[in-house]
Order: structure tokens, then sequence, then C-alpha cells
């Protein structure tokens, strides 16, 4: 039977160094979202954590929604996702996983590989090392809005013969019903990632995340990490990012509590439109350095 898959979703349990709140999907909206959109399955794939995957699954159950047991891990090389993994394989992770180390960690804890956003311009995916990964290639990712990440993912994943699949790499609601993978299978977790792997998928409502949904993440972000962003401005920014070097810089920390104030009095304000579109620009011409980076890569294929 074809199942309409969401196999890329990040619940509140997903968070980062500097800014906590990464998703702002709490797990029961995500069915309720799902549900409404004639969505059948959905892969949870928080990051290094499986923590809301049994309660989300109960939830599941009764809505007629199917849940796939995911974690989307950080490793040396940028993320990997397991599909179908033992809920234990979270105490085998650690800062700085190995990337092999990892897509064998998945394949011993009863998963398959999924490789996300591999071309992803902030380095998050594994790029050129996808070649020495065997898994499913994520060939569109909602969040890679500039096209040739994922242009270059589906070039990559016809070279090297593997299989495809889509996500939306959600983190707000009105991501869930984008990037579907309809799949022909069985209505249960094993079928559903055995057919991905043999190919025996379609895809559909492949489109972008907009600069609307892009501010409204932020600022909501922003809002429920408050707290938190005060202690960094204080105390100093966790250096994961050449930008967050600098925002640790005494000239520009006075500033950033100002614009953080401002923001969370003001989430309406055009201003934050105007943010939101000089970022993208760029954005942009750091992208095309990625390009070519990776332009190159493919070349060598």
């Amino acid at each position: 039977m074809k199942l309409n898959v969401q196999l890329h979703l990040h619940t509140i349990e997903s968070k980062t160094q500097n800014i906590p709140a990464e998703s702002v999907i709490h797990p029961k909206l995500a069915i309720d979202t799902a549900k409404k959109n004639g969505i059948d399955v959905i892969a949870v794939t928080d990051h290094n954590t499986t923590r809301k995957i049994s309660s989300v699954k109960d939830f599941a159950e009764k809505k007629g929604i199917i849940i796939i047991k995911g974690i989307e891990i950080d490793t040396d090389s940028g993320h990997l996702i397991g599909f179908g993994v033992d809920e234990e394989i979270e105490k085998k992770i650690k800062l700085g996983i190995d990337l092999l180390e990892t897509a064998g960690l998945i394949k011993d804890f009863g998963g398959e590989v999924y490789i996300p956003h591999p071309f992803d311009i902030r380095k998050k995916g594994v790029g050129p090392r996808v070649k020495e990964v065997d898994g499913i290639i994520e060939v569109f990712n909602s969040m890679n809005i500039f096209g040739f990440e994922n242009k270059y993912a589906d070039i990559v994943a016809d070279k090297l013969k593997k299989p495809k699949a889509v996500g939306a790499d959600a983190h707000t609601l009105s991501m869930i019903p984008r990037c579907i993978t309809v799949v022909d299978a069985e209505p249960d977790e094993y079928s559903i990632i055995k057919n991905i792997k043999q190919g025996n998928v379609e895809f559909k409502n492949c489109t972008y995340m907009t600069l609307r949904e892009f501010k409204e993440w932020i600022l909501t972000r922003i809002s429920l990490s408050y707290d938190d962003i005060i202690k960094s401005i204080q105390n100093g920014w966790e250096p994961d990012e050449w930008y967050t070097i600098l925002a640790n810089s005494r000239l520009i920390k006075p500033l950033e509590k100002a614009v953080l104030e401002f923001g969370i009095r003001t989430k309406k304000s055009r201003l934050w439109d105007f943010v939101t579109y000089s970022s993208y620009i760029f954005a942009y011409f750091y992208s095309e350095l990625s390009k070519r980076e990776f332009n190159a890569f493919i070349c060598t294929l």
C-alpha cells in the first residue's frame, strides 16, 4: 500500500548549544498536524536523543499514525540519521563521534543509515564523505533553500547508485507537510524502511521553507531560550561558529542585549523582515563558496 511518510522531523527534545530551543514542535501537535495533512508515518529524528519516541508512539497509535524510531547524530564530519534503531543507541553516543563508527553503531542497533542534507552550506552534512557511508541519501531537504544543495545530493545519489528519499527537516508545524516520501510498503516500520532502501518510493510536496517561516521560527526560538541567551551574552558564547567568536567581543555584547530585548518586545516589527532578508543575502554569498567546493568534489566522481 502507498504510505505518506515524513522522514525528518524534530520535536522540542532537539537542542542546540547556544540557543537551546531548536525545534518548536510539541510531539502531540506533530501527530495532529500529520493526521490533518494525510501523513501516515512520521520518523522522529531528534538530535542525539530518542527521549520522546516512546511517548510519541503511544499517542500516535491512538491517532492511527505509524512512528519510525529515529535519531540524528552529530558526528565528527556532519549529521547521520538512524532509522529503526533500538533506543539504547543513545547511551553509546559521545561528543565528536567518528562518522563511520556512527554508521556502524546504527547498524549494530538494528537500524538503517540515512544521510541528511549532505551538502548543507553550514557544514552540518557529511559533504564529500557521503561516498564513504552506506546509506539512503536525502535528496531534498526543505531547509536547503538555495537549491544546489539538493541538486548535488540527487546527482551524487545517482552517481553512487544509492537509494534516495526526501525530508522536511521540520522544526515548525508548518513544515511537516513538506517533502513527503511516498513508500509502497506494509504499514510497519520494518517494511517501510526496507522499501525505501529498495527504491520503492515517490516524492511529493518538495518545497522550501519560506523566509517568513524562517523569521517566525528564529523569533520563537529566541523567546523560548531567553534566559540561556542572556547567560551566554554575560558569560560568553561557546565558540562553535565564527559568528559566536565575534559575538563575544566586548563591543558587541551591549548591542546583543539591546537587540534581544527589542526582539522580545517587537516580534511583529518590520525590522525583523529587514534582518531576515539581510541574513538571506549574506547567506547567499556564503553559499556560493560552498557551491564551488562541493562542485569540485562532484566533478571527481
